[in-house]
């Protein structure tokens, strides 16, 4: 497979990379053939050349001074093998999170198996912060409707929480909306997921970044993480993502929507604690060419609310 492998950033334990749309993240039962972004990855990888990394030098503990020669060579080599399970390169990358195949942006994998239990442990309490760009216009097919109340609020700048509607959404102007309905999958086509009384309960924050006539652009930020979860919230709020081919109405031929070949929403950045030093670390993913050509076309005014000062095509 000879896929483009865009690499935002790597070091021994982290690699973190700009997925394309249209490619599947992982192999499954119906994406067997090579196909996924994980095969072109160890691909990439294999050619890279081979790292040379030693395990640091470590001080022996106080209480092995009095223990035989030999005792102590076997603790000293104890450790050296302890660090390189825990400090050397695993044999793949871990995957840590996923997105959707026609979506695109950041992905972030670990190298060694205490980056990602330092990063596990982030994800679990939910202090890394993915923030996704996505445009929207009014309107969603009748199955979207929530089967049970969705919760939506409203934060001003000075913290002040209300009550808000979906008609809040295209004039949030500096405030942030918080959508919250739990997500289970649609008993009528398991493909698809809905707001229901079966649900996982997931939490939605957006703030709207511009807006021109029928569209709006989005800063989305996945507080939970759900399958489909901003997709589906979206939809649930009477606002599915422009182009999305399960969430969205069928455009009418000639429109902009109908341009769009999939829907717009891309990974732009993902902001956690670096391992091993804990520095506050962020990791944008630059918008993907076709999302770039389609708001210089239908919302030029969205290109001018995006700060992308070192944009790269994949």
């Amino acid at each position: 497979m000879q896929e483009t492998i865009a690499i935002v950033y790597q070091d021994h334990h982290l690699l973190v990379l700009n997925k394309p749309a249209g490619i599947v993240m992982h192999p499954t039962y119906k994406h067997v053939d090579g196909t996924t972004l994980w095969d072109a990855l160890l691909e990439h990888l294999a050619r890279q050349e081979p790292e040379i990394w030693q395990p640091r030098d470590v001080p022996d503990d106080p209480e092995w001074q009095q223990a035989p020669l030999a005792v102590r060579e076997m603790l000293r080599e104890r450790r050296r093998q302890q660090l390189w399970r825990e400090e050397g390169l695993l044999e793949r990358p871990c995957l840590l999170h996923r997105l959707d195949k026609d979506t695109s942006g950041v992905v972030a994998l670990a190298r060694t198996e205490r980056a990602r239990r330092h990063l596990v442990r982030q994800f679990h309490e939910h202090t890394i912060i993915k923030r996704y760009l996505a445009v929207v216009q009014k309107g969603a097919p009748s199955w979207c409707e929530p089967r049970i109340p969705l919760l939506v609020t409203r934060r001003g700048a000075t913290g002040a929480v209300s009550a808000a509607s979906a008609d809040d959404l295209f004039a949030l102007g500096n405030d942030e909306m918080y959508i919250e309905g739990a997500l289970q999958r649609d008993p009528d086509e398991r493909r698809r997921c809905i707001v229901g009384p079966d649900g996982q309960d997931a939490l939605t924050s957006v703030r709207l970044l511009a807006r021109e006539e029928q569209f709006a652009l989005l800063d989305v930020r996945p507080i939970t993480g759900r399958t489909h979860q901003l997709r589906a919230h979206l939809a649930a709020l009477g606002y599915a993502i422009v182009g999305d081919q399960v969430y969205a109405l069928t455009p009418v031929a000639g429109t902009p929507a109908a341009a769009l070949q999939r829907q717009f929403l891309h990974a732009h950045s993902l902001e956690l604690n670096h391992y091993p030093d804990s520095v506050l670390s962020l990791y944008v993913a630059p918008l993907a060419n076709d999302l770039y050509t389609w708001l210089q076309c239908y919302f030029p005014t969205g290109l001018g609310a995006i700060d992308e000062p070192d944009r790269i095509s994949i």
